[in-house]
């Protein structure tokens, strides 16, 4: 079975990878993921799982697994979810094969056009089921080079010293708590890309604190009093 086409401008077309069956692509992406984010390698067997289904357990996510082809070739990835009560987006994986990082599509740099594309997705998730207007997408960055190219094409840093939970290897027994003992943390950045027609007058702290509760706490699952998101909590500024 084919993965289903979300988009497609000029030799680029972008697929939807979960409940699909489509083998082939799943394969390419995760291949993809594997090649470009080595330190994350752990976190394939559980991407493979996840990739099965159509839906998310989770009650309020709708999760997104893109495969980009550009000529029939695997070209980018990128992983983000829609988090209903929390009117965000939120952006994980991004990657571009090097050898198609000059490509453009839409008059777009193609990691940009990816960009603007998953914000299109999560608007129309919200639509779909009659939430209020999206805020926007926040993206986890790194490194700083790679927030400032984002900030040169529209995003924002928020004012928070966010660190990005990485959790261990998968071990057979091992409980919850004893798997966030081992939960080790890297220093990130936090970027947001405003929806369209969206205005925000000021960057409140509640409102920053939303979207790093919608990151911290409703994806990776980590409990509010952990001393870490405390914190990065207490970091915000305004």
């Amino acid at each position: 079975m084919a993965a289903r086409v979300v988009a497609g401008m000029d030799r680029t077309v972008i697929y939807e990878l979960p409940g699909s069956g489509d083998g082939e692509r799943i394969d390419a992406m995760l291949d993809l993921y594997q090649r470009l984010f080595p330190k994350y390698g752990h976190y394939i067997p559980r991407m493979r799982r996840r990739v099965q289904f159509g839906n998310e357990h989770r009650q309020g996510h709708v999760v997104h697994y893109w495969l980009v082809e550009v000529d029939g070739q695997p070209a980018a990835i990128r992983t983000f979810r829609y988090i209903r009560q929390r009117r965000c987006g939120l952006a994980h994986a991004l990657a571009v094969d090097p050898q198609f990082r000059e490509e453009e599509a839409g008059g777009r740099r193609l990691s940009m056009f990816v960009v603007h594309e998953c914000l299109a997705q999560i608007i129309r998730d919200a639509g779909e089921r009659g939430d209020p207007p999206v805020l926007g997408m926040v993206n986890e960055v790194e490194p700083a080079r790679l927030m400032e190219h984002y900030q040169r094409n529209g995003l924002i840093q928020l004012p928070v010293n966010y660190r990005e939970p990485i959790f261990p290897s998968e071990a057979p027994g091992r409980s919850r708590a004893e798997e966030l003992k081992l939960v080790e943390f890297s220093p990130m950045h936090l970027g947001f890309l405003k929806s369209p027609g969206i205005q925000i007058e000021s960057y409140s702290r509640e409102m920053i604190a939303d979207f790093t509760s919608a990151f911290l706490i409703d994806h990776y699952g980590l409990p509010e009093d952990h001393p870490v998101v405390v914190e990065i909590f207490n970091s915000i500024g305004t």
